[in-house]
């Protein structure tokens, strides 16, 4: 936990201290600031709103699809509409509203939908795909989190009706279910492969110590190895005010130390601010060393972080992230979060399936091999592709930290190409 607020200016008087026997000019107002937010804020009980833990395992091949009858093709979404947690509800109703826009944009007979209420709960999603499979869904849409996902898969594989889950868990993707959230796997991979065409050759990583940031530092290591950039420096700090104050000086000697060209940073709010306002209290200045980041740097919070400015990071493409979020404004009047388009996109590979079956005259419109198609689908702020052992492909822009706003290096493609 953070310390309590009688010890912040203790905190602050040292940092000065230490600034006035470098040299280092770092402001104490904006400091105090800083320890002062801390101390009310409680960062090391922040936790990612993602929930990536740990890479995907080999699974077996999921059972293939029953034939489904002609006419419109039956699809369950299971979502937490009745969770307890306010935010969670809200979420679950945006993702609800994002599906059915979908559904209102494409063909209006390719799809019926059968909304179901998980609660919020393991148990809840499991009751909720047992009606859905009892009511003939070909294809479950959902749930929202990994602990749900995993009971449903159960009930579902039996059936051949794959989830699309919307988790960012991929230990729980395989075997007939796909994570298709924003994972930080993909987003690191986008990254560092940016950041290798950029000349970058080494690089540090500077994580917290929670299962977004530990999925993040895991993520690096198969990511470096398919751009050829090299890892010279990790540390993993609890994320407290403290303990980055405590790991911060020795991760930054070691990085600068061993020629590091750039830091990823995959942290958030709060624990972004203070990471890179240490890092460059301890020399790690861009652009001579350029921080790196995910799509949580996709908030208000880094745009105040003047340490930031200039930054890379991977996150969802701007100009199409408002596109979706003004036609979603205009039909229910207020704009969605983030994870509203996880509804929209699951909904528009339902429906471009079904139509795609019908075409063709296939009664398996959702087997593996069309989920897993190579050119993947159009989603609301990017493509995305399935990959047959149960993740994700997203595409994704690079983004630049600018003066007040976020600036697109490149954009996230529409369709993925063949062999990309």
């Amino acid at each position: 936990m953070t310390r309590a607020l009688s010890s912040i200016p203790s905190v602050t008087t040292r940092i000065a201290a230490t600034a006035g026997r470098r040299g280092l000019g770092v402001p104490l107002r904006r400091l105090a600031s800083l320890v002062a937010m801390f101390g009310i804020m409680g960062l090391a009980a922040c936790s990612a709103q993602r929930d990536a833990d740990a890479p995907v395992a080999e699974a077996p091949e999921a059972p293939v699809q029953q034939p489904v009858p002609s006419g419109p093709v039956p699809v369950a979404l299971l979502v937490p509409l009745g969770a307890a947690q306010e935010r969670v509800g809200n979420d679950a109703r945006a993702i609800t509203n994002a599906a059915r826009m979908a559904l209102e944009e494409g063909p209006a007979d390719a799809i019926t939908l059968n909304i179901l209420d998980t609660g919020g709960t393991a148990e809840g999603a499991r009751l909720a795909a047992s009606r859905a499979v009892e009511q003939g869904a070909a294809l479950i849409l959902g749930p929202l989190f990994s602990a749900s996902t995993s009971a449903v898969a159960p009930i579902a594989r039996p059936t051949g009706a794959p989830v699309l889950s919307f988790s960012t868990d991929t230990t729980v993707a395989g075997s007939g279910v796909w994570v298709t959230g924003f994972t930080p796997e993909d987003e690191v991979q986008r990254i560092l492969a940016f950041a290798a065409r950029n000349g970058i050759t080494r690089v540090g990583v500077y994580a917290p110590d929670i299962p977004y940031g530990q999925a993040a530092l895991r993520a690096v290591e198969g990511a470096a190895a398919r751009t050829g950039i090299s890892v010279v420096a990790r540390e993993s700090y609890p994320r407290s005010f403290q303990d980055i104050e405590r790991t911060s000086g020795a991760f930054a000697a070691m990085a600068r130390s061993l020629g590091a060209e750039a830091v990823l940073l995959p942290d958030f709010s709060q624990g972004l601010q203070t990471a890179a306002s240490f890092m460059a209290f301890h020399g790690v200045v861009q652009p001579e060393i350029r921080y790196l980041g995910t799509g949580q740097w996709e908030a208000g919070e880094t745009l105040r972080e003047q340490a930031l400015v200039g930054g890379w990071f991977a996150g969802a493409d701007p100009i199409a992230a408002d596109a979706f979020a003004g036609r979603y404004r205009a039909r229910f009047g207020s704009r969605p979060p983030f994870v509203a388009v996880l509804g929209y996109d699951a909904a528009r590979v339902a429906i471009e399936l079904a139509v795609q079956a019908r075409t063709l005259g296939d009664a398996t419109p959702y087997g593996p091999e069309a989920l897993t198609q190579e050119a993947g689908f159009a989603g609301g702020v990017g493509a995305l592709r399935l990959l047959p052992d149960g993740t994700a492909q997203r595409g994704i822009a690079v983004l630049e930290v600018g003066q007040g706003g976020f600036i697109t290096r490149e954009p996230a493609p529409t369709r993925f190409g063949a062999g990309s």
